[in-house]
């Protein structure tokens, strides 16, 4: 089953359910909204280069996907040409789908978060930090068997929430501003 089918099912169920009065669910949301990432081309040295530039002071941790893509939007946006895109949606790694954010870098999917070393949860688990180089993340080509989808989000949006909340956090389950991004209008 995709990604795209298993949303389309868990949206449907909630619905079932009662919904959530005059709230989209978080998944019908990423399926109108959102872009299927078919990213397949690594990152050129010059790409990888600025993506470092953009990550100095960023540890880039697992689990710290928010924090991890927030960062290199508000870093990126300090340079006159903006080259990154804030995107927050699912990923689908082989066992359920997982809100999730990442980013774009020239239009080539970045994921600092996620490791594609099947050892690397262990290693992270027994106290060893993550590679510092970033070589064993997504970096322009996405694992067989992995798939993104979505909702692209202005940088503007994305560092103006980030410095008044002086937070990170999901943008799409926002439950501390009442999902704003998920109401109906009537």
């Amino acid at each position: 089953m995709t990604l795209r089918e298993q949303l389309q099912q868990r949206a449907e169920m909630i619905g079932q359910l009662g919904g959530r009065g005059n709230l989209m669910t978080q998944e019908q949301y990423v399926l109108d909204e959102g872009t299927q990432m078919s990213s397949t081309e690594p990152l050129t040295d010059e790409q990888y280069a600025y993506l470092k530039r953009i990550t100095g002071a960023i540890e880039c941790l697992p689990k710290q996907c928010f924090y991890n893509a927030h960062m290199m939007t508000l870093a990126d946006s300090y340079h006159e040409t903006q080259r990154v895109k804030y995107y927050e949606g699912y990923v689908f790694t082989g066992i359920m789908p997982i809100l999730h954010a990442w980013v774009t870098l020239d239009d080539k999917i970045v994921d600092v978060t996620l490791s594609t070393d099947p050892e690397s949860t262990q290693r992270f688990f027994d106290g060893e930090p993550p590679r510092k180089d970033l070589m064993d993340r997504v970096l322009g080509v996405i694992p067989d068997d992995w798939e993104y989808l979505g909702v692209p989000m202005e940088s503007e949006y994305v560092v103006g929430i980030l410095l008044e909340k002086m937070e990170s956090r999901s943008l799409i389950d926002n439950w501390q501003d009442g999902w704003p991004l998920l109401q109906i209008s009537l």
